[in-house]
């Protein structure tokens, strides 16, 4: 370990604030609950971190991964941060919303799944530290990621309970504001609710200048009904979450979202049979529109070079349990899947002649089962242990350009020959396998070993660009790739090693792991030579063996009854098993601490977040290199304690107090040339000096 690397962990050890740690309350889950000493909440269970969105000025609710240990944001924009959780991204990580797992419509996530329902109208997001549950969700190699938003509550007795809680507050750093209302009306059975949020923000600042583009405006809406049995023993609910997405900038890929807008609708059901059997059933539709270009914020462009994208994203997902009781424990079987159809055609507005047929008709249906039992086998010991198998389904339409390089004879129109000769139709039969066994030291010290074999078949992008594009999922690296049909679905194979120590003053919950993966999708340089004709640097997606390792801790102590030191470190390492290089994109060393005075009515202290070099980059990826850097932040908070305003809490602070010049290195590499003060191929800025406020009423 270098200097630079103990000058980040002993500074984390010295003072802290963690915001991660509310995590939602799981049914039939018997782990003590933590004292409430952390700023956002409590850590109900060792193996569930969550956060609430009750401090700073953010608005992209993946930005609130920053506080969680392990997990990290590939920011590409203010609206589209891409979950990233141990060095792996995108696809890998399953993200699900409110029973849903949200598809984007846009082929480079610029919609990417945690946008579509912002950072206000999000009750709690929550990580299942280290190896998610076969139950999570069917493709879940990269972690499982719950946001679930805000749904009220049904009433105790038989008066009506109104409730509800807005949310408001603006920045300095690019002029933006938020504003934010949820309520809900409820009896015993029935239960209304309804929210609605508007943010909008121009370009952000920094030292150097002023980020371009990276303005944003965004509104959304809810609606949904629950009713309840009075024996409590069924409950039904049906929701609707809608998301407008205005021109909104994203510098690091090769254009800016125009409009992205459309809804999910989901519904549930959850009951009690025979006072034992516990049934839930869940249905999910969205239905998303989205457009980009690269002339709405990017100034003049040559009338050849003029490209507009329209994308449509269509499909719908199930999943049904029954939780058997069974020895000192539960047995969870189910069935769940979900499917999507992505459509995407590029255009020149000046050139009416001019298209390409980018996907046509992609269809990607996936079809799980799974068993997973938990609970414990002796006095001091529990496990769980969860077996999934899952069939993936894809399939393509034939696809082709019209104008240029499609006429017959030249590259593009040999690339879509070749293309439609193939047979599109891929099936994938995976197995994941989980086995965690943890040791109960006693009533302050668990001990957790686990294991588990993960998979994930290629994405629509992986299997079927058939064209040098950057249609890639947000890699924001600036190459353009092929896809390659025949891909393998990645294998991986994780050990993990943790320690849950918590006190009524102090906590600490250390993890380590490592995880090696067979035939993971990375971009190597194609042979394909209409491809090298159109593109001499195309990389084509192609299967490599992998392998990732590293520790993440979270750790606090109370002391002097109204002080609180918390920390929170984080490091993984991702390197190539085939030949030496680094895998792509991956976090370096990095650590959030602080000292706050926490009292019922305040909040207030300093926090310091520091990030290390990132030398360790991908050559294939001619991946950039970042130097580290350290940010103090000032936060307060004031909760008054009068009767009559109970509810309200108002909040402050500055963000980057010294106005420090970084480039993040989890930011994509700037493709606009009018940006100020970053040239094209560099990563992209952090915000200057911000100086935030805001205000919520909970009632």
């Amino acid at each position: 370990m270098n200097k630079k690397h103990l000058k980040v962990v002993s500074i984390c050890l010295i003072t802290s604030t963690s915001y991660s740690s509310y995590a939602e309350e799981t049914e039939k889950t018997a782990i003590k609950e933590l004292p409430p000493m952390i700023v956002e909440g409590n850590i109900l269970t060792p193996d569930i971190v969550g956060i609430r969105p009750d401090m700073g000025g953010v608005n992209d609710a993946a930005a609130l991964l920053k506080r969680v240990p392990g997990a990290n944001v590939n920011s590409n924009g203010p609206l589209s941060g891409i979950a990233q959780y141990r060095g792996l991204f995108g696809d890998r990580v399953n993200v699900n919303t409110d029973g849903a797992t949200y598809k984007s419509a846009c082929a480079n996530a610029m919609d990417a799944p945690l946008s579509h329902v912002p950072t206000s109208l999000t009750e709690v997001m929550s990580i299942k530290r280290g190896i998610a549950s076969v139950s999570s969700g069917i493709e879940t190699l990269g972690g499982n990621i719950v946001q679930r938003s805000r749904r009220g509550e049904f009433s105790d007795d038989d008066d009506i309970l109104f409730m509800g809680k807005t949310t408001n507050g603006v920045n300095s750093i690019n002029s933006a504001y938020y504003s934010s209302l949820f309520t809900s009306i409820a009896s015993k059975n029935h239960k209304f609710r309804f929210g609605a949020s508007r943010e909008e923000g121009g370009n952000y600042e920094w030292d150097g200048g002023e980020n371009i583009d990276t303005s944003h405006e965004r509104n959304a809406g809810a609606l949904g009904y629950g009713y309840r049995t009075d024996d409590e023993n069924h409950e039904f609910d049906l929701s609707y979450n809608y998301n407008d997405t205005h021109t909104t900038g994203t510098p690091s890929l090769p254009m800016d979202i125009v409009y992205s807008r459309g809804g999910v609708t989901n519904f549930s059901y959850k009951g009690l049979l025979a006072d034992k059997y516990t049934v839930t059933t869940e249905f999910s539709y969205q239905d998303i529109q989205h457009r980009m270009d690269n002339y709405s914020l990017r100034g003049k462009v040559s009338k050849a070079a003029t490209r507009q994208s329209n994308n449509t994203a269509r499909g719908f997902g199930y999943k049904a349990t029954l939780d058997i009781p069974l020895y000192d424990g539960s047995l969870l079987i189910g069935v769940d899947g979900d499917n999507i159809e992505h459509d995407a055609k590029i255009l020149n507005p000046n050139v009416s002649a001019f298209s390409i047929n980018n996907f046509n008709d992609v269809k990607r249906d996936r079809y799980g089962i799974f068993a997973e039992w938990k609970g414990d086998f002796s006095e001091d010991w529990s496990m769980e242990l969860g077996t999934r198998v899952n069939w993936i389904r894809m399939d393509a339409n034939d696809i082709g350009g019209t104008a240029g390089p499609f006429i017959k004879g030249k590259a593009g129109a040999k690339l879509a020959n070749s293309f439609n000769a193939k047979k599109h139709e891929k099936e994938d039969l995976n197995v994941d396998v989980v086995a965690v066994l943890t040791h109960h030291f006693n009533d302050e010290l668990d001990i957790e070993m686990g294991f588990g074999r993960k998979t994930r078949s290629p994405s629509y992008q992986e299997r079927y660009l058939w064209l040098p594009l950057n249609a890639t999922a947000g890699l924001a690296d600036g190459y353009n790739y092929l896809g390659n049909i025949e891909l393998k679905p990645e294998v991986s194979y994780q050990a993990e090693l943790g320690f849950n120590w918590q006190t009524d003053q102090g906590y600490i919950l250390p993890r380590v792991f490592y995880r090696y993966v067979e035939d993971y999708i990375q971009g190597t340089p194609t042979q394909n030579t209409a491809a090298l004709a159109m593109n001499s640097s195309t990389l084509e997606f192609t299967n490599i063996d992998a392998y990732l390792y590293g520790f993440d801790v979270e750790a606090g102590f109370r002391f002097l009854e109204d002080w609180k030191v918390d920390m929170m470190v984080s490091y993984v390492r991702g390197r190539r098993a085939d030949r030496t290089d680094n895998l792509y994109r991956i976090a370096p060393l990095n650590g959030r601490i602080g000292l706050f005075y926490d009292t019922n009515e305040w909040l207030a202290g300093v926090e310091l977040i520091g990030y290390d070099d990132q030398n360790e980059t991908a050559n294939f990826n001619t991946e950039v290199e970042s130097p580290g850097y350290f940010i103090w932040n000032l936060r307060g908070q004031y909760r008054p304690q009068l009767a009559v305003l109970q509810g309200l809490q108002v909040g402050f602070g500055i963000e980057n107090l010294l106005d420090e010049s970084y480039r993040t290195h989890l930011s994509g590499l700037n493709r606009n040339a009018l940006n100020d003060g970053t040239a094209v191929g560099e990563h992209l800025p952090g915000a200057g000096r911000n100086f935030y406020a805001t205000l919520s009423y909970d009632w």
